[in-house]
């Protein structure tokens, strides 16, 4: 099994009638159903950014780039959007401090 990353991915809507047609598709889904969706051995979404422009943009947890586009072409959202997985090798929150030195990305 591949160690998991963290991933940026910047996901712009196909055009608008695939942004309503995903926002249909995703209907009354809560938080907790999107997010145990988007969720597989290899791949899963840990955070979600929507506004009403044509970005968007969530954090990923995922073996490789191919791990995320696999999860968005089964579970059916890929077919709405164009992806973009930046692996980010510095991930730092305020709900995990671990008060060390922060690595640096380009020696990663």
């Amino acid at each position: 099994m591949n160690q998991k990353k963290h991933f940026i991915c910047t996901h712009t809507w196909n055009n608008d009638e695939a942004r309503q047609e995903a926002l249909k598709f995703m209907g009354e889904m809560t938080d907790k159903e999107f997010l145990d969706l988007l969720k597989n051995d290899r791949a899963e979404t840990v955070q979600h950014w929507m506004g009403k422009d044509d970005f968007f943009f969530c954090h990923w947890y995922a073996e490789s780039e191919d791990a995320i586009y696999e999860t968005l072409e089964k579970t059916g959202f890929a077919s709405f959007m164009i992806t973009l997985p930046c692996q980010m090798p510095r991930f730092v929150t305020k709900y995990d401090v671990k008060n060390v030195p922060m690595n640096n990305p380009d020696s990663t």
